[in-house]
């Protein structure tokens, strides 16, 4: 008998078109009084759970004190965009999908100059951001979640995600045998998916990851994805970020 084949941990799904993907970059562009400075040529249009809450002193004023605010405009300048990515993500999850404004929404990764790789950095991780947050629903007792990366625009030479098949229960048993997130890039090679713009990857569950380095990068290059997560509860998935 032929053993069962192993489900897809990363999946590709189509949500823009080029066009779409030029308009929401324009109108990024817009706002640029409004992106954070997250560091040399990194920044952000919204509030991210990693940034906000995990590495920052005071959560109550850099995520909860400003996420009406930044979640506004988000909704204001990308609602039709985040209603096509539920629209989407529900389909593949095959389950409802919603927002929720208590936590922040789904936001936008811009990496310019410097800020794109162009060799390994050593930043592979898991996205469990959710257990940080203050939850104001239940979520399931079996925990689930999932992430999205959808690009809208990429550098010249491409983008992509270094991806290790490597669950955080297989993370501890290796772990156990003495291999470190530190080591894991030399003693288990990572796999790169390339991206697509306007076409979003999906973890559909944890798995470890990192942004993959280019070959080369260019002045007017520019690396922008929608980036968000999603959380189960009784009644489907939330997505935030």
């Amino acid at each position: 008998m032929e053993p069962l084949p192993l489900e897809p941990l990363v999946v590709d799904v189509d949500v823009l078109d080029e066009q779409g993907c030029v308009e929401v970059g324009d109108r990024l562009e817009t706002l640029r009084p409004h992106w954070l400075i997250r560091g040399i040529g990194c920044s952000t249009l919204g509030l991210a759970t990693y940034l906000d809450v995990m590495a920052s002193d005071d959560p109550e004023e850099t995520y909860f004190g400003r996420l009406a605010r930044h979640n506004r405009m988000i909704r204001e300048h990308f609602g039709a965009l985040l209603d096509r990515v539920a629209e989407v993500l529900a389909g593949l999850l095959r389950m409802p999908v919603r927002y929720d404004e208590r936590v922040a929404l789904p936001g936008f990764h811009v990496f310019e100059g410097d800020g794109i790789a162009v060799e390994p950095r050593p930043s592979q991780h898991f996205d469990l951001q959710h257990r940080v947050l203050r939850w104001p629903f239940p979520i399931a007792p079996v925990e689930q979640a999932v992430s999205f990366t959808l690009p809208v625009a990429l550098p010249r030479r491409g983008g992509a995600l270094d991806v290790w098949d490597i669950t955080e229960a297989e993370m501890l048993r290796l772990e156990r045998l003495g291999r470190s997130f530190e080591t894991i890039d030399r003693t288990t090679p990572a796999r790169r998916h390339e991206y697509r713009v306007g076409r979003m990857t999906v973890q559909l569950t944890p798995v470890l990851h990192r942004i993959a380095a280019i070959s080369e990068r260019f002045p007017a290059d520019r690396r922008i994805t929608l980036q968000g997560h999603g959380i189960r509860d009784a009644d489907g998935w939330v997505l935030y970020w």
